[in-house]
């Protein structure tokens, strides 16, 4: 156990660990994070640090990706090439359902979300804080948009902030040791999922 002390009430977010997005096969393939959730082992983390979190009764929060029907996207940049011809993630499918191995338990809100933000339009903020949750645990996919999007979120409201190494992954290796290495240390703990059970 490393060397740190947990910081007030804590909650655990899990982002974007839907099927269309960590299995295949599915039209998102391309994109690789379903290869990379299975190569890094990142479900099985995962499921750990849920164990903890219910076994101790701590707040857990799921956030899914949910397209709209015909959605308006930006000019320019790779990621949005393509994507409103894409017939993925909508509403009430398999697509936008929580992985088996990671499923909510009765109690736990799935909220959903499109693009990135966590925030916008949801009411994830208000539920943190009527629970007192000063400390937030972030896992999911992708590190280099969802993740980090969300994790800059978190800290700008001011929640500490705990990101294990080994429950993100991003199809994008460059990317994800980008952010690992030298974004998210700046403003959160980067540990292990171990790490954070063994101090809860």
């Amino acid at each position: 156990m490393s060397d740190w002390t947990l910081a007030g009430k804590t909650a655990l977010v899990v982002v974007h660990m839907q099927n269309a997005i960590c299995k295949s096969p599915s039209p998102l393939d391309f994109m690789g994070h379903q290869r990379a959730t299975a190569e890094d082992g990142i479900i099985p983390h995962i499921a750990g640090l849920l164990a903890a979190f219910r076994s101790r009764h701590l707040p857990v929060l799921y956030v899914v990706a949910v397209h709209p029907e015909k959605p308006e996207v930006p000019a320019y940049g790779t990621f949005w090439q393509g994507l409103p011809d894409l017939q993925v993630n909508q509403a009430g499918t398999h697509d936008v359902q929580v992985v088996d191995e990671l499923a909510p338990q009765d109690g736990e809100p799935v909220v959903q979300n499109w693009p990135f933000d966590i925030f916008r339009r949801t009411d994830v903020e208000q539920w943190l804080r009527d629970r007192c949750v000063t400390t937030v645990v972030l896992v999911g996919v992708a590190t280099g948009m969802a993740i980090n999007i969300a994790a800059y979120q978190l800290a700008d409201r001011l929640f500490s902030l705990i990101v294990p190494a080994d429950c993100v992954t991003d199809g994008n290796r460059e990317l994800h040791d980008a952010v690992m290495g030298g974004i998210l240390p700046v403003i959160s703990l980067v540990t292990t999922a171990g790490d954070v059970i063994a101090h809860l």
